[in-house]
């Protein structure tokens, strides 16, 4: 069922292909191609998307970083009520993504390509697709950042400074709430929540009750705002407590 559901999505999405990239590998089978079209499953689709007849240890980490932002399923994760769930399906298997995971500097290069992005630049595309596209490959990226391997890449020193970084960006992007709408601050917090974690520290005891606390930690699904609302306050007054 997952399987169908995702070929649908992605059909959809296909309408949002974005421009030509100027990365050194770009999916010469993708939405919008012939060959794209003549694939009848999720399997030959997803088959047709790993990177082949490139050596993958000649990409910088930031360049599979890019690629993986770039595979046609990427934004499919919003089809599915756990974003977490919906990413992992995404990209299962994607030989990109594997490789980027693995190397040393893979945090460094998430950061360094979300935190150069000024997200108020969202005001000057086209027209709601595109605007709709961006954010969702945005918090894609975020979705990645949650990763325990990833963040544990990162000093304890890193990580506040990480944390101040990522609640100035969530500030920029609730000025586009009609854009990235609730999910943005529940990834935001997730990440918050993730990294608070890694330096043993709890914060969902006091924003959660205990079922709704499960099934944020599980799979990212926030079904009460004031509790969410709670989290991101605490999330504000962790960052105004970092020394500069």
């Amino acid at each position: 069922m997952r399987k169908i559901k995702l070929f649908l999505i992605v059909t959809l999405l296909s309408s949002l292909a974005s421009a030509q990239s100027t990365l050194r590998w770009n999916y010469p089978c993708k939405p919008g191609t012939e060959c794209w079209n003549a694939l009848t499953s999720v399997e030959e689709r997803q088959e047709a998307c790993q990177i082949k007849g490139i050596d993958l240890k000649t990409l910088s980490t930031e360049e599979l970083l890019l690629i993986t932002m770039e595979h046609p399923f990427f934004q499919s994760y919003v089809a599915h009520d756990s974003p977490i769930e919906g990413l992992g399906f995404a990209l299962e298997g994607f030989n990109g993504f594997t490789e980027f995971k693995r190397r040393p500097d893979a945090m460094k290069a998430l950061r360094d390509v979300y935190f150069r992005e000024d997200f108020s630049k969202i005001v000057t595309l086209a027209d709601s697709a595109e605007m709709g596209a961006y954010s969702l490959n945005w918090i894609g990226a975020e979705l990645i950042m949650r990763d325990d391997a990833l963040l544990n890449q990162m000093s304890s020193d890193e990580k506040a400074e990480f944390l101040k970084r990522l609640y100035s960006q969530l500030l920029i992007k609730q000025r586009y709430r009609d854009v990235f709408g609730g999910i943005s601050d529940a990834v935001s917090a997730y990440i918050y929540y993730k990294v608070m974690k890694t330096m043993n520290v709890n914060v969902l005891e006091d924003a959660f009750n205990e079922q709704s606390a499960d099934l944020f930690r599980n799979r990212l699904i926030a079904k009460d705002a004031d509790e969410l609302k709670t989290l991101l306050v605490k999330f504000e007054e962790f960052v105004k407590s970092v020394k500069h």
